[in-house]
């Protein structure tokens, strides 16, 4: 009786204590990397293992040579860009929390365990250490290649290499050991003869013969000559592989079966004056030449192969261009050039690539983006534009006349505008203000589409202006705009530089004087039905446009003459005068800065500047 309720009391006790020593912590006898983590909680556990891989990313690791005791190289995991594995570490050392292992621990015989945390490393850090060491080392091995001659196929042999197998090394690396002792000895070559021997046999077949592409019937046949340009070889150690080209394939047969493919088109929109038409997108059909280029390799000789087709399909269905909503013209704008200077062409190159584009409902569109660098290469010549206040060549020159265009479509479309920059100058053909220019990398034209359809970006440039519509669903809008007289007016000045290759009193206009500086205001309220979406104000400075003007230097002053003496002269009443000694001519003045300009070379007076 006794001996049962001792028993109880035992059972109960050990119980009681196991509810107490359990819990959702770790068993004791656990560590991670040294640290005691014997009842600690998930989340208590992970802040050690960050705590103590931070303590280890500064352990080094050595390697060394045992031929050369000068050779050491030192790593550390920082330098390895190493992440450590918090959670495999935190998952291991909450293993053996059940009721056995709890059991275990209480009478003392649970199991001790230090727990390493393991780290992850950056191959291509890992991949610059090998390669350093390798590097000094090692006579690389020669794989075995094949080579197409005129009439065989030649093996060319490889050749074993010495030094440091760089996969062990990368290995050992990843283990992150105290010290790694160098280990060379002999490399073999990735492809050996042997493999090189077995792919010449299976090239040799596929070239033997003829092969004929058939369909239904009919076929076209690929002569050995196109099969041997065909043939391509790539390493897959230890083998080699044997591959058709199917490119070169493709050149060959496609005429005997271009009725049968077709191109998959896009749905795309048509613009007809004010609305818009949508062309359903279409399915394409295409030779499967991946397929047939590997049916005939691994049929080496084969006679005969069927033709494949794949399915193609189109970038945006017919469903996708549906639900952009897209149905009518929301805006409209147009500015005006001169035509036929080299601008235009860059007008016209950058309205051709942004002519059909999308911007999505609640997407971004940024201009530089639409349209790239602008290169010659891409189609874009030098033409001037606007630099730190003077006008200079750069390609693709022209373009903020797009940007300025483009800002006023979707100003009166509505469209919120994130970022914009206008001209330092104003430039006539522009509305004050709401303007806005563009260079690859900075100033940008950014628009977000915050409505609830997609718009389509119509344009159009002809040799004389360009004009940008936007296509999408008028959802109520409605764009109210005002605009400032002009305010703190400042007018141009002349800067002129004094040029000593120029001859003396000779101008060279660098840049014609245009209109003046001054601050405008305007605004724009945006309605969508009587919803008031945006009321905003835009204030801008332009800058006076200054002429500036090379000028020669001052005429230097004429050494004078030696005084000569005058003869008396004894005029008609007989008084005798003496005449004066001749003085230099001086040199006209010349007023900076927006004075009266002096004299031209041609000897007349400088017309007045341009806009005064």
């Amino acid at each position: 009786m006794l001996a049962g309720i001792a028993l109880a009391a035992a059972v109960l006790g050990v119980g009681v204590a196991l509810a107490g020593a359990g819990g959702d912590g770790a068993p004791d006898g656990v560590r991670v990397a040294g640290v005691d983590v014997a009842g600690l909680g998930r989340d208590e556990i992970a802040r050690v293992v960050r705590r103590r891989a931070r303590e280890l990313m500064s352990r080094p690791v050595e390697i060394v040579r045992a031929d050369d005791a000068d050779y050491r190289l030192r790593v550390t995991p920082r330098s390895l860009r190493a992440r450590p594995q918090v959670r495999r570490a935190v998952d291991r050392a909450l293993d053996g929390r059940g009721l056995g292992g709890r059991l275990m621990s209480l009478v003392g015989l649970g199991e001790t365990r230090d727990i390493p945390i393991e780290f992850t490393l950056d191959r291509g850090a890992v991949g610059e250490v090998v390669g350093d060491v390798t590097r000094g080392l090692n006579t690389p091995a020669r794989a075995a290649a094949l080579e197409v001659t005129d009439d065989d196929i030649v093996v060319r042999r490889s050749a074993v290499g010495f030094g440091v197998d760089p996969r062990a090394l990368r290995e050992r690396i990843a283990r992150l050991p105290e010290r790694i002792e160098l280990e060379l000895g002999p490399l073999a070559p990735a492809v050996g003869d042997a493999a090189a021997e077995a792919a010449r046999e299976q090239a040799l077949a596929i070239v033997a013969q003829p092969v004929e592409v058939t369909l239904q019937g009919k076929g076209v046949t690929i002569e050995p000559e196109v099969l041997r340009s065909a043939l391509r070889f790539q390493p897959r150690p230890p083998e080699l592989r044997v591959l058709l080209d199917p490119a070169v394939l493709y050149e060959d047969i496609a005429p005997a079966f271009e009725t049968r493919e077709r191109e998959a088109r896009d749905a795309t929109f048509v613009v007809s004056g004010s609305s818009v038409r949508l062309v359903p997108s279409r399915i394409g059909r295409s030779l499967d030449m991946q397929a047939i280029a590997a049916a005939i390799t691994s049929q080496p000789g084969t006679a005969a192969v069927r033709a494949r087709f794949k399915v193609t399909k189109p970038g945006r269905t017919t469903a996708q261009a549906r639900a952009l909503r897209i149905t009518e013209q929301v805006a409209e704008y147009t500015t005006p050039y001169s035509c036929c200077e080299p601008r235009v062409q860059n007008i016209q190159r950058a309205a051709e690539l942004l002519d059909g584009y999308v911007i999505p409902a609640g997407g971004r569109f940024s201009l530089n983006d639409a349209l790239g660098r602008r290169t010659e290469e891409r189609g874009f010549v030098a033409a001037p534009q606007i630099a730190a206040g003077r006008l200079e060549d750069a390609v693709g020159g022209g373009v903020s006349q797009v940007a300025t265009t483009m800002f006023n479509a979707a100003f009166f479309a509505g469209l919120a505008i994130v970022d914009h920059t206008p001209h330092q100058f104003w430039i006539s053909r522009y509305p004050q203000g709401r303007e806005a220019t563009v260079s690859f990398g900075g100033p940008e034209l950014i628009v977000d589409n915050d409505w609830d359809a997609a718009v389509l970006i119509d344009a159009t440039a002809t040799d004389s202006a360009i004009t940008i519509r936007l296509f999408s669903s008028p959802l109520g809008r409605r764009v109210e705009t005002e605009t400032s007289e002009q305010t703190n007016i400042v007018q141009p000045e002349i800067h002129e530089t004094v040029d000593d290759d120029l001859e003396p009193g000779e101008r060279v206009v660098e840049q014609e004087m245009g209109g003046p500086g001054f601050t405008v205001t305007y605004t724009r309220t945006v309605w969508a039905g009587s919803e008031l979406k945006r009321d905003e104000t835009y204030t801008w400075t332009y800058d006076a446009q200054d002429a500036y003007v090379r000028v020669g230097p001052d005429a230097p002053e004429p050494e004078p003459d030696e005084p000569r003496r005058q003869e008396p002269r004894t005029d008609r009443g007989g008084t005798t005068r003496e005449q004066p000694a001749p003085t230099a001519p001086r040199a006209p003045a010349r007023t900076d800065g927006g004075g009266a300009p002096p004299a031209t070379s041609s000897g007349g007076p400088a017309p007045p500047p341009p806009g005064t």
